[in-house]
This record gives structure tokens, C-alpha cells and sequence, in this order.
């Protein structure tokens, strides 16, 4: 068993794969982790474990009818779990993985706890989030709602490590903001927050047509 604290990018390839894999069979048994991404340090489980989740609502303080986003492997994963239409597929082939969050309709495969009528998909660009993301992740910034979004292990609530499994240390997050969220409804798009990359370069891409 790893300690509670991984510093991945330390370990040589051989002894960062078998960690991997070993933290792969503890998510899928309801284990919850922090890890690193491209935009803040997130607090993930098996969105599909009702149980997993709750926990993270709890270890958070976090309001239920808040929804939850999730983190996918890669671009191939989100039509299993999202309706995907060409404006969805367009900006998802040209922006993903990156630090943006997409709010797509989502399938009925997703619990109502995680999110009711409509999902937040991120697919982050930093390769062992997603090595993770065997099953769908939750990905919630790895804070006490309302507290200080953590770019680095340092910055986390002890509070916050005290409560998960593992804390998988990429060290500083390569963007350290939060990602952008922008909501697909049919042919239209919504800004939701503001983050890493600008809604005007989203905007100007679709209206250039170099998507």
C-alpha cells in the first residue's frame, strides 16, 4: 500500500504504473482520492458509486442540490455518458483535453446525486487524472465549499486530506485557475464561469470557422 501522499511525478515508470493500477482497484471499491489536474486539485471517486459520491458531499460540506462534474479518459468516452450534437462535438474536438468544462444533457447511466438533467464533463489535460478515469470521476475542486481553490498539495485544507484515501501530488497545476464551463443547449452556447481559457477564443473559433 502506497503512503497517503504520492508524489506520482518522483516515482520511476515501473513503480508509477503499479501505484496507478493499484489506485485504478481502490477507486473502483468506493476509495476517494485527490489528485492534480491541469486547472486546481480535485476531490475524485467512482461517479457511479452513489456511495463514493456522498462521501465527497460530505468531506466537503458541500449542498446536495449543488451537481458535481465528472472527468473522462479521453474525447471517445463522453457519448456513453452525454448527448452530443455537432456544436458539442466541434468545440469538444478542438478544446478537450484542456481546462474546460462542457455542460452537455446527460444519460440516464449518471446518478441524479451527481447531477440531474444536465453533467459537467471535464477532460483534463494532465495524463494521470485521466490514467485514473477507468470509470467516470467526480472532479470538484479539493476544498471546503466556498474555501480557497488549491493549485498545489500545500495550498489543501488538512481538514480536506484528513477525510480522502490517497492524494496523488502532480505538484503545481499547470494552469492554477479554475477551468471555463460553458453550457450546449441545442445550437446555443452559455458562458457559465470564466477561467482558463477566454469565452471570447471559444466564441471566436466557432464564428471563424476554424472548428
Amino acid at each position: 500500500m502506497p503512503p497517503k501522499i504520492i508524489k506520482i511525478y518522483d516515482l520511476d515508470k515501473e513503480k508509477r504504473k503499479k501505484v496507478l493500477n493499484f489506485l485504478k482497484k481502490e477507486i473502483l471499491d468506493g476509495k476517494i482520492i485527490i489528485c492534480g489536474t491541469d486547472t486546481l486539485y480535485g476531490i475524485s471517486a467512482n461517479a457511479l458509486n452513489e456511495n463514493a459520491v456522498k462521501k465527497i458531499y460530505q468531506i466537503k460540506k458541500r449542498d446536495y442540490n449543488k451537481p458535481l462534474s465528472i472527468c473522462l479518459k479521453d474525447i471517445n468516452e463522453i457519448k456513453k455518458y452525454a448527448y452530443v450534437n455537432e456544436l458539442a462535438e466541434k468545440i469538444i474536438k478542438h478544446f478537450l483535453p484542456g481546462p474546460i468544462t462542457i455542460i452537455l444533457k446527460k444519460k440516464s447511466n449518471i446518478p441524479n446525486l451527481v447531477s440531474k438533467e444536465y453533467i459537467g464533463i471535464r477532460i483534463p489535460d494532465e495524463e494521470i487524472i485521466r490514467e485514473l478515469a477507468i470509470v467516470p470521476l467526480t472532479t470538484t475542486s479539493a476544498n471546503i465549499s466556498g474555501g480557497k481553490d488549491p493549485t498545489c498539495v500545500e495550498e489543501i485544507d488538512g481538514e480536506i486530506i484528513k477525510n480522502v484515501d490517497y492524494v496523488i501530488d502532480i505538484g503545481k497545476c499547470k494552469y492554477s485557475k479554475p477551468s471555463t464551463i460553458i453550457k450546449i443547449k441545442d445550437s446555443s452556447i452559455t458562458l457559465i464561469r470564466e477561467g482558463a481559457v477566454p469565452f471570447s477564443e471559444i466564441l471566436a473559433s466557432i464564428e471563424n470557422k476554424k472548428i
